[in-house]
């Protein structure tokens, strides 16, 4: 049984991020007090948007074993950077592993990742737990205008283009891209008892269910 100051502790917290509006402050040590700029630089018939959504949505703000503060936030995919909407204007979360952030369902996370030419950090959704982990990465890719080839071809204006993939985080190693099929998961994994899993299951690793069914036998070994 659960004793009732627990309930209560439990209880509070949870109207802690129920009631929190706008006129929130985060700590000094969570935030940045601008962003990192070059939007005003962007053409101004630019299509699509930098944002995975475009509106500020009520998420919360973790730190190491802290109580979580609520915040609205948006992801601007195009500068990998968390945004939240203060008092005083728009600042950012820093960048720090420690520092994450859970939005619309989604827990966002600083992770090292492999570029091809060394390593970097960045924002990844995390999609499971254990010592390999299925990262997600959002990102919104701009486009520069095309002029017309031919007088049957029209011009194309400047865009954004959303683009998402899929990392394998495992233990003490940076995060590596690869493709939701069979045969790049499990080259990475690396495993044959998760390759008889697959067979098994009749599993073609296409989706994150399937990989994320496939990471939970594979972190149970």
């Amino acid at each position: 049984m659960i004793r009732k100051p627990l309930l209560l502790a439990l209880g509070l917290g949870f109207a802690t991020l129920a009631t929190a509006q706008t006129s929130f402050e985060l700590p000094s040590n969570y935030i940045n007090n601008s962003t990192t700029g070059g939007m005003n630089t962007l053409p101004p018939n630019v299509e699509g948007s930098p944002y995975l959504n475009d509106e500020f949505k009520r998420g919360a703000v973790y730190m190491n074993e802290e109580k979580p503060y609520a915040a609205y936030m948006r992801y601007n995919a195009y500068q990998d950077e968390m945004q939240v909407q203060g008092p005083d204007g728009i600042s950012t979360l820093f960048k720090r592993e420690y520092v994450w952030a859970m939005l619309e369902g989604e827990k966002f996370k600083i992770e090292t990742y492999d570029t091809g030419n060394g390593t970097r950090q960045g924002y990844f959704v995390e999609l499971n737990a254990g010592k390999t982990r299925l990262l997600k990465r959002y990102q919104s890719l701009f486009r520069e205008g095309e002029k017309a080839v031919s007088s049957y071809s029209q011009d194309k204006p400047p865009r954004f283009e959303a683009e998402t993939s899929y990392y394998l985080a495992m233990e003490g190693k940076p995060a590596q891209e690869v493709k939701l099929r069979k045969k790049d998961i499990l080259e990475m994994l690396d495993n044959d008892a998760s390759e008889g899993f697959v067979k098994e299951n009749k599993l073609k690793l296409k989706d994150e269910a399937e990989v994320l069914m496939l990471l939970q036998h594979y972190n149970a070994q």
